[in-house]
């Protein structure tokens, strides 16, 4: 009897976000993509009929869906112990990269239990007969529930005394950081890496691993300092400023952008998929997609920290951020004929980057909450207020109003004069009275006979004039080859 087979493997926003360093970002990302191909891999082995992912080298398929032919439990269970087993081999690789006198410091009896214990592997099946649509709602059901049943076993870790570690509080240490300042990983050409343990790090072995994992992929990574440059250099790399103390060095540019976007009703979309040779379709193009966001994410100078099939988290210099997420959203209403939410968060580089990563993450919610198909733009200024716009996709004005502040056409003064005068303003208040004011107020400031868009309630005005804080704030960061606006 052929089975239809559902199999999640996680964590994965928790993981992947518990990370103090971009590289600690990126590392999750992949760690749980090698993982993840390593099931599909295992499934495609023993025969298994690959659905989504549709190809078993395809990135970000957390979860897996397949038509299985033999003994599900025991498909499932295989694929369980590939999993565990290529985690064991990342660990012994990281390890095997640092010095003999740091691995010897290592904790490696708590560390063996933590790795063990840490992975999130959940399957589910039903027998698959004509019926593909409802075979495949009743195994997510069943999936779901599983997870819900998630087994809340306490690790024994013999760790009374010991730190806790600060990306993972339920894991303790694995080291005692203040002997890991200089600690450094040995490449593959021989050369050293420093992992920047502070004295306050202790890691448990699943951050330690993702420590090592980064360090190795620096060729690879940019940090946020590196992505702040780039809105004024965009061929900035970390090497240029190897060395330097971030402490005393003041940034022209200090903010970057972090992009999340996700397709919308994807649940609806896969429900519209009535066999598996269709669901496959759908599969290659998600996947399709991924490595386009990836090219679009490179050709704005950013970098793609995680994509798979409709879910996308990079890092992008502010000035690029809304011109990539709409080129993100063509794509995907072009290749997967759905729409795309997405959510910018302009941040500080150093601001922690968890919370960072939130504020971005709030921003994609903001947009979903929207309406959909929208994209929600958050200043997080030092000092001031966040101000955060909703957009939807064909209501976007960025460019325009970009250019109208870079020009010189709109005066630094319009953006925050609209913004006291929607504030003020009261709901029962004539809206025809508002725009008259808004109109009065944009002849004393603008210069180019510049029209304001028709308000039909204070609270276009009052996103309006969001809108214009934002611009104004993006006009200021000047790229490469900008000319300077005479302001006579």
């Amino acid at each position: 009897m052929t089975h239809l087979l559902s199999i999640s493997i996680g964590p994965v926003q928790d993981f992947i976000a518990a990370a103090r360093r971009t590289a600690d970002l990126y590392a999750g990302s992949q760690i749980l993509q090698e993982l993840s191909r390593v099931v599909a891999r295992y499934l495609a082995d023993q025969n298994a009929l690959l659905i989504f992912p549709s190809n078993q080298e395809a990135d970000g398929a957390n979860k897996i869906l397949a038509e299985a032919t033999g003994d599900p439990q025991q498909l499932a269970e295989g694929a369980r112990k590939a999993a565990q087993e290529k985690l064991k081999q990342l660990w012994q690789e990281a390890i095997d990269g640092l010095p003999e006198r740091y691995q010897k410091q290592i904790d490696q009896g708590r560390a063996q239990l933590q790795l063990e214990s840490f992975l999130e592997f959940y399957a589910a099946w039903v027998p698959l007969e004509n019926n593909y649509p409802q075979a495949r709602q009743s195994v997510e059901r069943l999936l779901a529930g599983r997870k819900a049943l998630r087994e809340f076993v306490p690790t024994q870790q013999n760790d009374e005394g010991i730190p806790k570690s600060p990306l993972d509080p339920s894991r303790a240490a694995v080291i005692d950081p203040r002997m890991w300042g200089e600690a450094t990983l040995r490449l593959p050409d021989g050369a050293h890496r420093p992992l920047r343990i502070k004295p306050t790090e202790h890691l448990d072995a699943i951050s330690l691993l993702k420590r090592c994992y980064g360090a190795g992929m620096y060729q690879t990574v940019v940090d946020t300092r590196t992505m702040a440059r780039r809105a004024q250099n965009p061929k900035a790399q970390p090497e240029d400023r190897w060395g330097e103390d971030d402490d005393r060095i003041t940034e022209p540019q200090p903010y970057f952008a972090i992009l999340v976007a996700d397709g919308d009703r994807m649940g609806e979309l896969i429900s519209r998929q009535d066999n598996p040779e269709a669901h496959r379709a759908l599969s290659n193009t998600l996947d399709d997609f991924a490595h386009e966001a990836q090219r679009i994410v490179r050709e704005h100078h950013g970098f793609m920290v995680y994509s798979g099939g409709d879910d996308v988290l990079a890092f992008l210099p502010v000035n690029q951020a809304v011109v990539c997420a709409q080129d993100l959203s063509e794509s995907f209403r072009h290749r997967v004929r759905g729409t795309l939410s997405a959510g910018i968060a302009v941040v500080h580089y150093r601001e922690p980057l968890s919370q960072s990563l939130q504020r971005a993450r709030d921003a994609e919610k903001a947009a979903k909450d929207g309406g959909r198909n929208a994209l929600a733009v958050a200043l997080h200024t030092r000092g001031g207020a966040p101000i955060t716009v909703v957009r939807t996709w064909d209501r976007l004005r960025w460019r325009e109003l970009l250019q109208s502040f870079e020009q010189g056409d709109l005066t630094q003064g319009l953006a925050y004069e609209l913004l006291e005068l929607a504030r003020e303003w009261q709901d029962d208040m004539n809206v025809a009275y508002l725009q008259a004011e808004a109109e009065r107020i944009l002849g004393r400031k603008e210069r180019k006979g510049l029209k304001l868009p028709l308000f039909e309630s204070r609270q276009d005005l009052l996103d309006y004039a969001k809108e214009l804080v934002v611009a104004r704030f993006l006009s200021g960061v000047k790229t490469e080859n900008q000319p300077e606006v005479s302001r006579a």
